[in-house]
């Protein structure tokens, strides 16, 4: 076995946490703490979380906010519970779940991912401890087209995580504005990367379509089967990200169906970049997006080289209604 899958199996190991279930709502977790004495260098500590309302549900899991009290005040996080037994044929792999959100758990990437404190396990689920933000996510956000500038700002803390991810070997394969949770908002944005739900780890032999498929309104089309190129399994999430620049700058899907995002996909439909012109995004913004869902996978470029793209370096000339 390589080496940096030995150190992510024991990272996954050393962070789960010693737990038992009090009740439905309230676990108990055993942690510890270094003692004063060389008799007692290790002490126990237990913590007591009480599940809340419902932040979040998909097709494994759900994710709750958790409270615990203890010492005074009151201190938050968000638990995500995968299920251990799912329909026949739609096992997941939660291992890989793990192994990104301890991965990139680590300081160096904190300004990037959401972070986690451990995991625990429960007769039939595997729940992950999360940071939690009171401001939510960024599909809250977006009903209406943000400036080019603070979508600037978003894309770029995006892509240095992308980078990050596939530098690792991992791709994300479910990003969407859902997935991106909000430490700050307008007008200066920070955000963080979250849900790694469905990453994987890429091997020579592995495809996107032999993978389990991501949101479909921001999937790329050959994850969709609208294409027979199999074989680029990053640019996958590049598509992704140009599809939430395209929504987060327009306030609009680039296409209204699959019929119109199959023909595009075959060369029977040029790109909509209408929506973009009508919010006077600038000519670099345009190419930039039109880059990110070229339609050949190959085409796309990689997270690092989206990074050095003009629009992502140079300053913006200012449009009509926006002071830069």
């Amino acid at each position: 076995m390589p080496e940096n899958e030995i150190t992510l199996v024991d990272l996954v190991r050393d962070s789960k946490i010693e737990t038992r279930p009090l009740d439905s709502h309230v676990v108990e977790h055993v942690l510890y703490e270094t003692g004063r004495s060389a008799r007692r260098r290790r002490v126990p500590k237990t913590e007591r979380w009480t599940k809340g309302r419902l932040l979040g549900q998909g097709t494994f899991g759900t994710v709750h906010l958790q409270t615990c009290r203890d010492g005074g005040g009151s201190r938050f996080r968000a638990v995500k519970e995968v299920k251990k037994f799912v329909v026949v044929g739609q096992e997941l792999d939660y291992t890989r779940e793990l192994e990104a959100i301890m991965k990139f758990s680590n300081d160096k990437y904190n300004h990037c991912f959401v972070s986690s404190q451990g995991w625990y396990e429960l007769e039939d689920a595997i729940c992950i401890t999360m940071e939690y933000f009171e401001l939510g996510d960024l599909q809250q956000y977006i009903d209406t087209p943000l400036q080019e500038s603070e979508g600037r700002q978003i894309t770029d803390q995006i892509l240095e995580g992308l980078a990050f991810m596939h530098e690792n070997g991992f791709i994300h394969r479910d990003l969407k504005p859902a997935n991106i949770m909000v430490v700050d908002k307008s007008p200066e944005w920070f955000v963080k990367i979250a849900d790694f739900g469905i990453s994987k780890r890429r091997h020579h032999d592995t495809s996107l379509l032999t993978m389990q498929r991501g949101t479909l309104g921001f999937a790329a089309p050959e994850v969709i089967g609208s294409t027979s190129d199999q074989s680029y399994t990053y640019s996958a999430d590049m598509w992704s990200l140009g599809a939430m620049v395209y929504r987060i700058l327009t306030s609009k899907m680039a296409f209204d169906s699959m019929r119109d995002l199959f023909k595009y996909a075959s060369g029977e439909l040029e790109f909509p970049v209408g929506p973009l012109e009508s919010c006077n995004i600038s000519q670099r913004g345009q190419e930039f997006v039109l880059m990110l869902m070229e339609s050949c996978p190959g085409s796309r470029g990689s997270a690092a080289s989206a990074r050095n793209h003009p629009w992502a370096v140079e300053p913006l000339t200012p449009t009509n209604g926006e002071d830069l």
